[in-house]
C-alpha cells in the first residue's frame, strides 16, 4: 500500500511539472549498466580538432570503436540536439532553427517534446538522469520554467541565456528543477569548461552514490564562439595559453578556392582577405585551446568512473552537436551547410561490450543515438523511431551487419547571419541533401529551395569543388554501376523525395518505400536499366520558397511512385 501511495503520488508530482526533490527520487529497480555522453558544441571531425585530444583518442577510441561516418542531419546546435534526444528527423519534430519562433527552448516546449524525449523515457523505467551544461538555445533567465522546468531529470545545472557563451562570467541553474531567476548562480572568473567538469564530477559522484543505473550527459559550450557584444575566438583556458599559437586554421584543398564552389549564395562568395582570414586563424587556435581543455576533463570522468569501480559497467560516447567549417569553399567560421566538414562529426564510443579498438565505417547519425542509448541501457526502443541502434558490440563490428547506407540532411533558412562577418543575412539557406555512402561509392546530393541541384561524388572529389549540376557542370562525368550521370541523378532525386518526409520505417529503409516487394537492397541494384522509366517518371524535388520551418505546401509534392502499382505512396 506504501509503495501504492508513493507512486501516485509520484506520478501527480510529474503530471503537475513539478518534480520531486533531489532526496525523494525514485530507486532504480535493477543496477545495469550506466551512460554517459558528453556533446561538445560545434566540434569538427575533418579540420584538426582531434589532434589535441589525446585523453578521448586513447581512453575511449583505442578501448572501443570510432566511427569516421557519423552525421549530424541538421547543422545547428538546437534541431540536431533535439534529434538526439527524440531519434526523430527534424522535419517530425519541427524544431528547425535555434531561434524562436522555429526552435530553440521555446518550440521545444510548445511542440510537446518536454515531456517526450531520452530523459524522461528513461526516469520511467527507473534510470537516475543528469545533466550539465547547454541544453539548447534560448533556455533564458525569464522562461526556464515556462510552462515546465526541464523534465525527466534527476539532477541537473544548465547553462542560462543570455550568458551561455559567456566563458567567464556563465550564469547556471543551482537546483533540479529550478523555477526562477532566484535559482540561477553565476561562476564569475571561472573558465566555462572548468566549471562544466567539476559541476559533471559532483553529479558522477552522486549518480554512483545512489548505487543504481544511471545516464548523465556532460555538454560544455566549448568550442562555440564567445558571442556577446560580437562574435568572438572562445578565451583559452590559462593552462594552454600560447600552447597552439603555431597553428592555422587548416588549408584544405577547398579553402578559400581560386574558383567558387558550392550551390546557391554560397557559389556567389567573394575571396576571403588577408585580413579574414588572419581572424580564422584566430578562432581556430581558440577552439584548439579550448578543445584540449574539454579533453582534460574527459581524461578526469574517466579517472573518477574508475577511483568508483564502475567505468567498466559504464558506456561513454563522446560526441558534438555539429561540424564546423573555417575557410572552406571561402566560407568564414560557421555550419549550417550540407558540406562534409559541417555534417560528419566525431562519434567514439567505449562500453562493457562495444568492439574495442576498432574504426568503423558504418554510416549512422544523430537520429540513431536515442534508440542506442536506450539500447545500451536495456530500455524497449519506441515505435516513433526515425533512427535505429547503431552497431557496436565487438560481435556486431566483426560480423556482416545490415549497413546503413545513407543519412538524410536538412535545413531550414534562419534569420541570422550564416557566416561571421558576413555582409549579409542570407535567406535562401533552405535544402534537403542526401548523403550516399558504400563500399563503392560517396555521394552528397542536395536540393536547394532555390531550384539549384549538387551533386558530388566524393570518391574522386573529396572537397566537393566540383559540382556535376552546376551550369554548366564541374568536373568530369562518369559512369556508375554502368550507367550515365542522368539516370544516377534520377535515382538520387527519388530517394531525396522519401527521405525529405519520411517516418519511422521510410526513414530506416527508404528503398522499400519505392519497392516494397524487396526488389531493391542499394543503389547498385536500382542502377539496373529495367528501372529507367520508372525512376525518370517519378516526382522530382521542388520547393514553393525558402521558408524557416518544415511547411509541407512549400516542400513540392509529397508522393513517390511505388514500383509495381499504380499508386503513389505519399510520405
Amino acid at each position: 500500500m506504501a509503495r501504492f501511495v508513493f507512486l501516485l503520488a509520484l506520478a501527480l508530482g510529474l503530471g503537475l511539472g513539478l518534480g520531486l526533490p533531489k532526496a525523494e527520487q525514485r530507486p532504480t529497480l535493477n543496477k545495469g549498466p550506466n551512460v554517459i555522453v558528453i556533446m561538445t558544441d560545434d566540434q569538427d571531425q575533418l579540420l584538426d580538432s582531434m589532434s589535441v585530444m589525446p585523453n578521448v583518442r586513447s581512453l575511449i577510441g583505442a578501448e572501443g570503436v570510432t566511427y569516421d561516418k557519423h552525421y549530424c542531419t541538421v547543422a545547428w546546435c538546437c534541431p540536431s540536439r533535439v534529434n538526439f534526444f527524440t531519434g526523430r528527423a527534424a522535419h517530425n519534430t519541427n524544431v528547425t532553427s535555434s531561434d524562436a519562433p522555429h526552435g530553440g527552448w521555446p518550440k521545444f516546449n510548445n511542440v510537446g517534446l518536454n515531456s517526450n524525449y531520452l530523459p524522461v523515457w528513461l526516469q520511467d523505467e527507473g534510470i537516475n538522469t543528469y545533466f550539465i551544461g547547454k541544453l539548447m538555445n534560448g533556455f533564458t533567465k525569464g522562461n526556464l520554467a515556462d510552462p515546465a522546468p526541464p523534465q525527466g531529470w534527476t539532477d541537473s545545472s544548465f547553462l542560462v541565456d543570455p550568458w551561455t557563451y559567456n566563458y567567464y562570467n556563465s550564469h547556471w541553474t543551482n537546483r533540479a528543477n529550478a523555477q526562477s531567476e532566484a535559482d540561477i548562480a553565476s561562476e564569475q572568473g571561472t573558465h566555462t569548461t572548468d566549471v562544466t567538469g567539476r559541476k559533471a564530477l559532483d553529479m558522477l559522484d552522486d549518480a554512483a552514490a545512489r548505487k543504481g543505473q544511471f545516464f548523465m550527459m556532460v555538454a560544455p559550450v566549448a568550442p562555440h564562439n564567445q558571442i556577446g557584444g560580437g562574435s568572438t575566438a572562445p578565451p583559452i583556458p590559462e593552462k594552454y595559453f600560447n600552447t597552439f599559437n603555431d597553428r592555422r586554421a587548416p588549408r584544405s584543398e577547398n579553402f578559400n578556392p581560386d574558383e567558387p564552389s558550392g550551390a546557391s549564395w554560397v557559389h556567389d562568395l567573394p575571396k576571403l582577405t588577408d585580413k579574414e582570414i588572419q581572424r580564422l586563424d584566430e578562432i581556430h587556435i581558440g577552439r584548439l585551446g579550448n578543445i584540449a581543455a574539454i579533453d582534460d576533463m574527459v581524461g578526469s570522468l574517466v579517472d573518477r568512473l574508475d577511483d568508483l569501480g564502475i567505468l567498466d559497467n559504464t558506456y561513454i560516447i563522446y560526441t558534438t552537436d555539429n561540424g564546423f567549417h573555417i575557410g572552406q569553399h571561402r566560407l568564414k567560421d560557421g555550419k549550417r551547410c550540407p558540406y562534409e566538414e559541417d555534417i560528419n562529426i566525431p562519434l567514439l564510443v567505449r562500453g562493457p561490450d562495444v568492439a574495442r579498438g576498432v574504426t568503423s565505417s558504418v554510416v549512422n547519425s544523430h537520429t540513431d543515438m536515442a534508440p542506442t542509448i536506450l539500447r545500451m541501457l536495456g530500455v524497449p526502443l519506441r515505435d516513433e523511431f526515425d533512427g535505429a541502434s547503431i552497431a557496436y558490440t565487438a560481435d556486431e563490428v566483426a560480423g556482416p551487419t545490415k549497413k546503413h547506407e545513407l543519412v538524410n540532411v536538412e535545413f531550414w533558412t534562419s534569420t541570422s547571419g550564416i557566416n561571421s562577418m558576413s555582409s549579409g543575412t542570407y535567406y535562401n539557406n533552405t535544402y534537403k541533401a542526401l548523403r550516399l555512402i558504400s563500399d563503392d561509392h560517396s555521394f552528397l546530393y542536395t536540393a536547394w529551395c532555390t531550384g539549384e541541384h549538387e551533386f558530388y561524388d566524393m570518391t574522386t572529389d573529396p572537397g566537393q569543388m566540383f559540382n556535376r549540376l552546376a551550369t554548366p557542370p564541374r568536373g568530369s562525368a562518369s559512369r556508375y554501376y554502368g550507367r550515365s550521370e542522368e539516370e544516377l541523378f534520377d535515382r538520387l532525386d527519388a530517394l531525396l523525395m522519401v527521405t525529405k518526409s519520411c517516418t519511422r520505417d521510410s526513414c530506416r529503409d527508404p528503398w522499400a518505400t519505392l519497392f516494397p516487394g524487396g526488389e531493391i537492397g542499394g543503389l547498385e541494384d536500382a542502377m539496373r536499366s529495367e528501372y529507367d522509366s520508372f525512376f525518370s517518371n517519378q516526382p522530382k524535388i521542388s520547393f514553393s520558397g525558402c521558408v524557416k520551418q518544415h511547411v509541407i505546401a512549400e516542400e513540392g509534392p509529397q508522393g513517390v511512385n511505388i514500383f509495381g502499382a499504380s499508386r503513389q505512396a505519399v510520405i
